[in-house]
């Protein structure tokens, strides 16, 4: 139904209209019935006192049957029935019957109220007329408590026809001023509704992209001051979608510009938005409004999605796609339910970062043989000169030199540690022997520092590349010896209840201040020079230890305060890596 407002309007008045009517209608054919009543009631009272002044005499003088004889005679005259009761409610006068075939009149309602208030009225269907009749009986007193009533009855039937001409004549009227009212409302209805089919209309045409239309209304009303404002609202609309259209075709250039691939799905997986950098790199043409599944994209690629559609959470991964190497950044958009998957090609930092290794492992390897010799040499002119002058000068040299094989050496693991595709030897590591072993090349060291070595192994057999496991475990315990002058060096290893293997490394040494933590694991860098430099640390043992947890698929974790000593807590997974 096009015009649903105008007939819930116009029907709601008329609905209005025909109950008014209805309600008028009943108000004034009972109070017509109650006129009518009333009028009645005064004839038949007025009657009661002309009986009762006529018979009075015969009443007193109990002279029944000329009372009787009068009451027949009167009712042709008043065309009405006549009935006197004595007060114990026998019937002496009828103008209709015969009193002695009539029952006793005592618990008639009209009677029972005319004895409590001198008048009673009823109206009711009399079994003697087979009529409804309308009672109306009257108590007159004789004196010496003696008393009698005068029942006078009207027969309905006589002031029904009038009230049902009456009343036919009354629901004519109101249907005729029903039917003008009705022929009003609807023209009312319909100017009522014009502003509303017209601003409904406008809505409409600025829904569906029209923002030229406009309404005007030449009453000054309402109705005027809301097309007005109407109209205003439209203009801000055109400008702001003007805007908004020009922000988002900026914004579109800006995206499609971008040298990373852009996908937008959301979470049933309809495409959003696509790139051509993102088809470019998948070497296929997704299409909006489809579903990313339709495409053939990388396994990998579609794993990660897959993988952020379950759990919901944000995930950054290198993948290999068509022999490049893209950085896969994928986040999930809560607040839309959409997921964003953004690829950075990363194969030139991929190549730079191999050379930049290669070439560290080259000139490491290449330099490690002349500094080789040249200690050999020093260490050879140390043993045979006599100068004591030339002699400390000797020794500094030979310092240096074993500091920079140590640096080259450790460049040397962790370039080896670094290799791409590097496959880990797996076996049954002994991890009780490797320490004890390990405990020997630091016992002259342990000695001079008069440090405790504290072993408690409650899980000696691990998985694990027993080559890198060594080397994580020499980085440490060497780091820790480096920077504890008195105390003790504490190894705790154990199997937690997920199954994973616990090495907890522990020391009282100096501590490690907390602003320094996080870059502990970085390449040279040290937190305190002056000590490294005495201790000949090179910078790189803790990033080789953070290499070696991390080929094994394990987490490393740093507690430690200043003045207090450091714990190294490692978990390393207790399964084929």
């Amino acid at each position: 139904m096009q015009n649903k407002l105008f007939y819930k309007i116009f029907f709601n008045y008329i609905f209005i209209l025909f109950f008014l009517s209805v309600i008028f209608i009943l108000i004034v054919f009972n109070f017509t019935k109650k006129l009518y009543f009333m009028n009645i009631e005064d004839i038949l009272r007025d009657d009661s006192y002309l009986i009762n002044e006529n018979i009075k005499q015969f009443m007193q003088n109990q002279q029944y049957k000329e009372i009787d004889k009068y009451i027949k005679k009167l009712r042709s005259d008043l065309n009405i029935r006549i009935t006197i009761i004595k007060n114990d409610g026998t019937v002496i006068a009828d103008s209709d019957q015969d009193p002695l075939d009539m029952a006793n009149h005592k618990e008639q309602p009209e009677i029972q109220m005319a004895f409590k208030r001198e008048t009673g009225h009823s109206v009711r269907y009399s079994l003697t007329t087979r009529q409804e009749m309308f009672y109306l009986a009257r108590k007159f007193d004789l004196g010496n408590n003696n008393y009698y009533f005068i029942r006078t009855n009207f027969y309905l039937k006589r002031i029904n026809a009038g009230f049902i001409d009456l009343r036919n004549k009354i629901l004519l009227a109101v249907f005729f001023i029903f039917l003008i009212a009705a022929v009003f409302i609807y023209f009312y209805s319909k100017n009522f509704y014009k502003p509303i089919y017209d601003l409904k209309h406008a809505a409409m045409k600025i829904a569906s992209g029209d923002f030229e239309h406009r309404i005007h209304f030449y009453k000054n009303n309402e109705f005027k001051d809301l097309a007005d404002n109407f109209n205003l609202m439209t203009d801000e609309i055109k400008k702001i979608f003007i805007q908004l259209n020009e922000k988002q075709e900026q914004l579109k250039t800006i995206i499609c510009s971008i040298d990373e691939g852009i996908l937008v799905i959301d979470e049933t997986g309809k495409i959003i938005f696509v790139n051509k950098k993102f088809n470019d790199i998948v070497n296929n043409i997704c299409i909006e409004s489809k579903y990313y599944w339709e495409f053939l994209l990388p396994p990998e690629l579609i794993k990660i999605i897959e993988t952020i559609k379950k759990n919901k959470n944000d995930i950054l991964q290198n993948i290999e796609i068509k022999s490049k190497n893209f950085l896969c950044q994928v986040n999930f958009i809560k607040s839309y339910n959409e997921i964003i998957v953004i690829l950075y090609d990363v194969s030139k930092i991929k190549e730079l970062e191999k050379l930049k290794k290669d070439l560290v492992a080259n000139v490491s390897h290449e330099i490690k043989t002349p500094l080789t010799a040249i200690k050999g040499f020093v260490e050879t002119a140390i043993e045979e000169t006599k100068d004591k002058k030339m002699l400390h000068y000797l020794e500094i040299i030979n310092s240096n030199t074993q500091r920079l094989i140590n640096i080259l050496e450790d460049l040397l693991i962790l370039s080896n540690l670094e290799q791409e595709n590097r496959k880990l030897q797996i076996e049954d590591i002994d991890l009780k022997e490797i320490l004890f072993n390990i405990e020997k090349l630091f016992v002259k060291r342990l000695k001079a520092k008069n440090l405790r070595f504290l072993l408690s192994v409650y899980q000696e057999k691990i998985k694990g590349d027993k080559f890198i496991i060594e080397q994580m475990l020499i980085n440490l315990i060497d780091n820790a010896i480096k920077y504890t002058d008195k105390g003790e060096i504490r190894i705790i290893v154990y199997r937690r209840d997920d199954d994973n293997i616990i090495i907890e490394i522990s020391d009282t040494g100096i501590g490690i201040p907390e602003e320094h933590i996080p870059r502990i694991f970085d390449r040279f860098y040290v937190v305190d020079n002056s000590r490294s430099k005495e201790t000949g640390g090179t910078g790189l043992g803790l990033s080789i230890v953070k290499h070696c947890v991390n080929l094994h698929k394990g987490e490393i974790i740093v507690d430690s305060k200043p003045g207090h000593g450091t714990k190294f807590l490692i978990i390393l997974p207790n399964k084929k890596v």
